[in-house]
């Protein structure tokens, strides 16, 4: 995964996607996503296998949605069967969207976020024929059984940023620049809270939440604040908005450092950015429809540190934060350094 994110080939992949893309959520007979798969490929009851992947942004965005898009073709790629996604569909829309693609037959539906469970909890039940794949932040009890669900334990790497940020500041003072707010990106900040105190006790946290992963402008005006305030050093939790963060980085007197995550953006700012933390989403896809393809219906499988989750080569600070950002990723990835997952509250 980090090779084809700096190689330059994922562009490349997300090119062909487009171009077989359809540009809005689909009518009442939803257009593959790209060409059909292996037609031998069946699901565990023996019926065509048919999978639809519904994302809430565009694939273009070389961040949540991209690597989205990657896992659904990997999908395709190494199960054979047909796929097909709408991008940029609003929680409002996306129970209609799933169901027109139920209607078309589809029989498993992937809802690429965290902000789609109710909608899973509700057709579950409903279709119970069909399985159906969420994201969350952890293990959720009570999940209808034709469920499966990706814990994505983004606030263990996030943990790692902070001790990157906590080792780097000279200011004592680090942003972070948060979307929605969702229990993975509350986790998040905690981790980022506890590593700062774990680093330098004196070190104070700036964090907010914007209400949307995707502006810009928020993004900018927001990180500029945070800069003001002295912040020296941002780590970042929002996708398409992190191109305002890089503006007001470069933008600020001096240039302010900053984390990137799901992929590497290193042409926003090569001498400011610092490290990326990279999330390979066709790892936990894959198994969970090869699962599905073998009869099991639901179940659960993670994303965290070593799993799916990985660093970009980091640079800009000095060598000594960047071993203890290494030797943090190490130890949350080995276990032997427990980070407690809070997410219904800010830890000040």
């Amino acid at each position: 995964m980090r090779a084809l994110l700096r190689s330059g080939l994922l562009p490349m992949l997300l090119a062909l996607v487009v171009a077989c893309a359809p540009q809005s959520p689909p009518a009442a007979a939803p257009a593959p996503a790209s060409a059909k798969g292996d037609a031998a490929a069946k699901t565990g009851t023996g019926t065509p296998l048919k999978v639809a992947m519904i994302l809430p942004g565009p694939i273009q965005d070389a961040d949540f949605n991209a690597v989205g898009a990657q896992a659904l073709e990997e999908v395709k790629r190494q199960t054979g069967a047909e796929t097909a996604f709408s991008e940029s569909v609003a929680v409002a829309d996306a129970e209609r969207v799933a169901r027109e693609y139920l209607s078309s037959d589809y029989n498993v539906i992937a809802f690429h976020g965290g902000q789609f469970l109710t909608i899973v909890q509700k057709l579950g039940p409903a279709f119970p024929d069909a399985t159906f794949i969420m994201e969350s932040s952890g293990q959720i009890p009570d999940l209808p059984p034709n469920v499966w669900n990706i814990g994505r334990k983004f606030y263990q790497g996030f943990y790692v940023l902070g001790v990157l940020a906590a080792a780097t500041t000279k200011s004592k003072k680090i942003g972070y620049v948060a979307g929605v707010r969702l229990p993975d990106f509350v986790a998040s900040l905690n981790a980022v809270r506890q590593a700062a105190k774990e680093t330098g006790p004196d070190i104070q946290v700036l964090d907010a939440f914007i209400g949307d992963q995707n502006d810009p402008v928020k993004a900018r005006q927001t990180t500029a604040s945070q800069i003001s305030s002295g912040a020296d050093f941002v780590v970042v939790s929002v996708n398409l908005g992190v191109n305002g963060v890089a503006e007001a980085a470069k933008a600020a007197t001096p240039p302010v450092l900053f984390t990137t995550y799901y992929t590497e953006k290193k042409e926003l700012a090569p001498e400011l950015l610092t490290v990326s933390l990279l999330l390979d989403f066709s790892a936990p896809y894959v198994q969970t429809v090869k699962a599905i393809q073998g009869g099991t219906r639901g179940g659960y499988t993670e994303m965290r540190p070593g799993s799916a989750m990985s660093l970009s080569d980091i640079k800009n600070v000095p060598p000594e934060a960047a071993k203890k950002a290494r030797d943090a990723f190490d130890a949350v990835a080995s276990r032997k350094q427990e980070i407690p997952e809070i997410t219904d509250r800010v830890v000040e």
